[in-house]
């Protein structure tokens, strides 16, 4: 069993100038405006790499896309707006491809 998610169990995936890729866990929301959510995304983002955040983003940081609050898997982070721009594109233009895969420790 995957041990629930805190402030330093952040796992990068691939960092370069442009991006970062982060494994969401699956008890954590990306972000929040709730002022008693402090476990998320971008605050693990901000506890471990604040010299990238981006005080020109409401966030801190440009998240890619979204994955929902119990769906764990690879969550892209744009680090600079033209990164930003082209991930939004691939995106929009369905040039990225998607899978989910299920795990079960039980029978159906």
């Amino acid at each position: 069993m995957m041990e629930p998610a805190n402030i330093d169990n952040l796992c990068i995936l691939y960092q370069s100038s442009n991006f970062i890729v982060v494994n969401k866990h699956w008890d954590i929301r990306i972000d929040s405006k709730m002022w008693y959510e402090k476990q998320t995304v971008q605050s693990q983002l901000k506890q471990r790499f604040p010299e990238l955040a981006d005080p020109d983003t409401y966030y801190g940081f440009r998240f890619c896309h979204q994955l929902d609050f119990s769906t764990s898997g690879a969550l892209c982070v744009a680090l600079n707006k033209s990164a930003a721009g082209k991930a939004y594109r691939c995106f929009k233009e369905r040039l990225v491809t998607k899978a989910y895969l299920a795990l079960v420790n039980n029978n159906i």
